[in-house]
Order: structure tokens, then C-alpha cells, then sequence
């Protein structure tokens, strides 16, 4: 039989590896909300909604993965009215061609430092689905499953962010061509 000392000293060691885990990937999980939600203060408040929940569901974890996902519920829940608007225009016009993969280290390098772009180009279910079937390598169905709609939707989302990316990324290379025959 587990005693009550026991049991507070591992919920207590739960705890404080939540909070080393948060803690320790600090920048990486603000940038995740901020990308996600489009604002600051918001990305803010879902880092801190997001280490409740993952106390308040996992009081055991201490891996990256899971305030990674525990980050992108609490944006998704913030975000859901809008997501759930936006899926609708998305499933009217699908991608035609899908298969999509996932993101290559050099256009998610590109995600990274072009994240403000990004940010301000590209709506909500984009980014959800840029993140979800790019960056963590989900398929187009678990996205839909995770934000609760359409299989459709999420997948004319990823196509629409590819395809913004595949034009900053054009543009970044064309800035470096033309930087580098400058300095020639």
C-alpha cells in the first residue's frame, strides 16, 4: 500500500517536472503558442492554461513532446470558434491534389524565422495544420480529429500553408541570389 507521504512526494516530483519541462523549453513553447494564436498576450495565457492542463491530466510527465501537445490544445481551445469558421470555407475548396508531407528541416527552418510573415499571411487553421501535419508529423486525419473538423478542411488548410511557404521560400532564395551577386 502506496502511503500518503508517498503519494504527495510524487505528485510533488510530478509537478516540479512539469514545471523543469515548461520551464526548460520556455522559448520553444512561446513561440508555438505565439505562432499558433497570432498574439502575444494570448500565446501567454496558453502557456500557462497549457501547464495546468498537462498537471491536470499527466501529474507524471516530463517530456517535451507532451508540453508540446499540452500547448496546442490550449491554443485549439482558444482558437475553436474560429477554426470551426474557417474549416467550413476550406471544405468548399479542397486540395485537389493532397498527399502532402511533411516538412522538410529547411522549410521548417523557414517556419521558424519567417514565423511573424507567416503569422500575419496565413489564418489560424493554416498554422494549426502547418504545425500539426508539418512540424509534428501527423497525418491530415489525426489533425482533423485533434481540432474537431473536417478531414477535408485540414488538408485544403496544409495545402494553402505549403503554398505560401513554397513563396516566402522562393523569395528568400531570390534575396540570396541577388545578396550574393551584389557582393561579387
Amino acid at each position: 500500500m502506496i502511503s500518503t507521504a508517498t503519494m504527495y512526494r510524487s505528485e510533488w516530483a510530478g509537478t516540479q517536472g512539469i514545471g523543469r519541462v515548461f520551464s526548460e523549453y520556455r522559448k520553444e513553447l512561446e513561440w508555438l503558442a505565439n505562432f499558433l494564436t497570432g498574439d502575444e498576450e494570448i500565446a501567454a495565457a496558453c502557456i500557462i492554461d497549457a501547464c495546468a492542463l498537462a498537471e491536470s491530466e499527466n501529474p507524471y510527465f516530463e517530456e517535451w513532446k507532451w508540453a508540446r501537445l499540452a500547448t496546442m490544445c490550449s491554443a485549439a481551445q482558444i482558437q475553436k470558434s474560429r477554426i470551426t469558421q474557417l474549416s467550413q470555407v476550406y471544405t468548399r475548396r479542397p486540395c485537389i491534389h493532397a498527399g502532402h508531407t511533411a516538412l522538410s528541416q529547411d522549410s521548417l527552418e523557414i517556419v521558424i524565422e519567417e514565423s511573424s510573415l507567416l503569422i500575419s499571411r496565413l489564418d489560424v487553421l493554416c498554422r494549426f495544420a502547418l504545425v500539426i501535419c508539418g512540424i509534428e508529423k501527423q497525418s491530415v486525419g489525426e489533425a482533423a480529429l485533434f481540432l474537431g473538423v473536417d478531414r477535408t478542411s485540414v488538408d485544403g488548410a496544409y495545402c494553402a500553408a505549403l503554398n505560401f511557404l513554397e513563396v516566402v521560400s522562393c523569395e528568400k532564395f531570390q534575396e540570396q541570389n541577388d545578396f550574393a551577386a551584389i557582393c561579387n
